[in-house]
């Protein structure tokens, strides 16, 4: 999509009658998370390198790197095949070992590493096979913050198998075959949700980490069914994964909602942040001047903060030790007079005393404009 056509699609979201800001602002928001990644990753090891991500979803790149999770050797070897540095004939063999099993383990970020660890995932080991494709979902994982599973092409025909199984799903950084190649459905309902990829890498390029459910406004049981419709560049028909969910996490702790900041007609304020060891989610809200609808609100918001004429705002977390939470993924919805939000951490190592949430928007070189006026302190109690 181009982007002028982006810009007036975005319009949209300005009309009061819309209900909610549909995938194309998931799109938008990942498309800019993107340029923030690899702002921020730029002085990251090249270990990262090979774990390319993007977001829908819904947003995102997924920040992903090489954590030693076992006995030293078996660390060593992760990082091996993680790096490239072997021959894809060794890293065949090394993922028949106990140790190498897990995709989350191997690709996934610290949350999912974690998840993995604890014994929070949940193996479905489920294939469809359509038209000579075979594709398998294995582990899962969802910790009411956000729900990850792993897509492995199993099997394939000759013609689809010149094209990279990341290239089936994506094409020019975006899904391959429409912005809603991937859709969820929780208990038999469709789910307006972005969703993201992340890479298996070197040592698994079949398997790819699927990431969905994080939208700031979804109203999510703890138990439920989910369907998943894949569609993949080519093909017409949807492959078709039913399987249980079940809601598992580590040291869950809630806050909010806190108190309105206010500047320049930006009502902002945290409506909830979630802790655990797999992940930290933090749900924000802006509304704007008495009485103003969601047009009346970007209209008031000064230009120096728009991008194209359209206000998108971002959020960083800190904790109190000045170390910033490695964003997953974001994405945004927009109905009646209220903007919502919802971005997804890598957990903090530590949970600590208290965290900063940062707002920025987007300059118009790409650099990160901070409103300070805006920035929130979050005791952790």
């Amino acid at each position: 999509m181009s982007q002028q056509r982006l810009e007036s699609r975005l319009a949209d979201l300005q009309e009061e009658t819309l209900p909610e800001l549909p995938e194309l602002v998931h799109l938008r928001m990942e498309e800019t998370y993107r340029i923030i990644s690899e702002k921020d990753e730029a002085g990251l090891e090249a270990a990262s390198e090979h774990q390319e991500t993007l977001r829908r979803k819904r947003m995102p790149r997924w920040l992903s790197r090489v954590m030693i999770s076992a006995a030293s050797v078996a660390g060593g070897l992760v990082l091996l095949i993680s790096l490239g540095f072997i021959s894809p004939a060794m890293a065949e063999t090394l993922k028949q070992l106990p140790f190498m099993s897990s995709v989350f383990q191997l690709a996934g970020d610290a949350g999912l590493r974690k998840a993995n660890e604890a014994g929070l995932t949940t193996n479905v080991e489920q294939t469809v096979t359509l038209d000579g494709m075979t594709l398998r979902v294995s582990e899962q994982m969802y910790d009411g913050s956000r729900f990850s599973v792993v897509l492995t092409r199993v099997e394939a025909k000759e013609d689809q198998k010149k094209e990279g199984w990341w290239n089936l799903l994506t094409q020019g950084g975006q899904p391959a075959g429409g912005i809603n190649n991937i859709e969820f459905y929780v208990n038999g309902k469709k789910v307006n949700t972005g969703f993201g990829f992340a890479q298996g890498g070197a040592g698994a390029p079949d398997s790819i980490i699927v990431s969905a459910l994080d939208g700031p406004n979804l109203q999510i049981p703890d138990q439920f069914d989910l369907t998943m419709l894949v569609l993949i560049n080519g093909m017409d028909e949807r492959f078709r994964f039913e399987f249980p969910v079940s809601k598992n996490t580590l040291g869950d702790l809630v806050l909010g909602p806190g108190e309105f900041k206010v500047h320049d007609h930006i009502h902002l304020r945290y409506t909830r942040l979630e802790l655990s060891q797999t992940s930290t989610r933090l749900l924000t809200e802006i509304k704007g001047d008495p009485g103003a609808d969601l047009k009346a609100i970007e209209e008031a918001i000064p230009d120096k903060y728009k991008d194209a004429g359209t206000f998108m705002i971002w959020f960083e977390l800190w904790d109190d030790h000045g170390q910033k939470a490695v964003v997953i993924s974001g994405s945004g919805s927009g109905k009646g007079d209220t903007f919502s939000y919802s971005m997804v951490f890598e957990p903090f190592e530590n949970r600590p005393e208290s965290v900063i949430i940062k707002s920025f928007v987007i300059s118009k070189d790409g650099g990160k404009q901070y409103i300070p006026e805006l920035e929130m302190s979050v005791p952790i109690q």
